[in-house]
């Protein structure tokens, strides 16, 4: 198989991240990752368009430079929930008899889904457009929990679904970017979505799990349910909050808030030391201040998430909570010391910092970036549909010898 090489783009609030990644025979992978700091761009908002495509370009091109292969010319961005909606879907066809179920039967009850939820949209459907289908379950007469139903037989299909449709206008804004840097838009992964791909592998099943992705300017919670996203939310509220609410709180600059964040904060001000006294720079002068009070101000904030994302669930199905088996978090706040332990408490379920799968970017920071990879291959899979957004072909899983060469050829134009 020649090589496959996918590029995604995550435009966060901090910085703009860029990698490559190159997937070679055998599954073996290896991934360019560059940096560059994020201007014109807030919670997944594109607020300065010229700010935003400047600090794209850094960031391509030191991958250009650092990358050891062509940059493709096309390119998956990460999305955040501030500019989605999603619903659970449910359709079902018939059939005149038994009949063994093909890829255009699959097509046909996933279009049929699809004109059922833009139908109940009405107005607000020509706002958005579909960016995942995840297939919950496919049931072929009365056996339910099949993954790929093609090849089964029987007298009906049906097709329970988690659809997730982003903002249009979004999705030409981050096409025009791209169009800007020379690059096309190959399509669009929620974020927290590529992060559940980048900390699970296949042994990994997601049963009454909550996986909670955050940044530096949002969080969003996916709740699992044998293993399929039943529920998402998202919050426009990251660590750039966290650090604004330091320099108001103390009056002091963002310069000094940030370092008493990375080298001071805490999620559980119940663990610091109450005798330990930091100086905290006023800019003419310095303060003695206690250690504790910077994480007690981290402390009230977190908590205040975690109890919100508790009740946002129990008033969704108090199952969600009562159920609850565990709860991963992943992102760069997730990093914070003790973010772990105030979660598994007011959450009451052990929590997890959950690092990816890919040996050379364990951070959790980088889940995102490594999932996207891992969602793009995930859809050549023959035992599961993960997302259904497009329509199936025969050749979907192909890695025949034309698949390898139309990837070359694309790469080239």
């Amino acid at each position: 198989m020649l090589e496959q090489k996918i590029l995604t783009i995550d435009l966060g609030t901090s910085a703009i991240r860029v990698a490559l990644s190159v997937v070679h025979s055998g599954n073996k992978r290896t991934i360019t990752m560059t940096t560059a700091p994020s201007r014109g761009i807030r919670g997944g908002n594109i607020v300065n368009f010229q700010s935003a495509k400047d600090s794209l370009n850094s960031a391509l091109n030191k991958l250009k430079v650092e990358s050891s292969v062509t940059v493709p010319p096309e390119a998956y961005v990460l999305i955040t929930g501030a500019h989605t909606i999603s619903y659970a879907v449910e359709s079902k066809i018939t059939f005149a008899g038994i009949q063994t179920i093909s890829y255009s039967d699959v097509n046909e009850v996933k279009n049929k889904a699809k004109r059922e939820l833009l139908k109940k949209l009405r107005q607000a459907a020509s706002h958005f457009e579909i960016i995942h289908m995840i297939p919950q379950e496919f049931i072929v007469e009365n056996l339910t929990g099949i993954q790929n139903p093609i090849g089964h037989n029987g007298r009906e299909l049906t097709m329970r679904a988690f659809v997730i449709l982003a903002s249009k206008s979004s999705m030409k804004t981050i096409e025009s970017l791209l169009k800007e840097v020379g690059l096309r838009l190959k399509g669009v992964v929620l974020q927290s979505f590529a992060a559940s791909h980048g900390i699970r592998d296949e042994k990994t099943y997601l049963n009454n799990n909550l996986l909670i992705y955050m940044g530096a300017g949002n969080t969003e919670y996916f709740y699992f349910r044998e293993d399929k996203p039943v529920f998402l939310r998202h919050v426009p509220f990251g660590s750039e909050d966290i650090i604004e609410n330091l320099v108001h709180q103390l009056k002091i600059s963002r310069k000094e808030a940030e370092k008493l964040f990375l080298e001071h904060g805490s999620a559980y001000a119940f663990k610091v030391n109450k005798e330990e006294i930091i100086d905290v720079n006023y800019g003419m002068y310095t303060r003695k201040v206690p250690k504790i009070l910077i994480s007690a101000l981290i402390h009230a904030q977190l908590k205040k998430l975690f109890k919100d994302i508790k009740d946002d669930l129990k008033n969704e199905d108090p199952t969600f909570v009562s159920n609850l088996n565990a709860v991963y978090l992943t992102g760069g706040l997730a990093k914070l010391k003790d973010i772990d332990f105030l979660a598994g408490k007011i959450l009451k379920a052990p929590a997890i910092v959950a690092e990816t799968q890919d040996e050379v970017m364990k951070d959790t920071l980088y889940s995102p970036l490594v999932g996207t990879t891992n969602f793009v291959m995930s859809l050549k899979s023959r035992k599961r549909i993960v997302d259904i957004k497009e329509d199936l072909t025969k050749d979907y899983s192909r890695k025949g010898l034309f698949a390898g060469i139309w990837r070359f050829i694309t790469d080239l134009i």
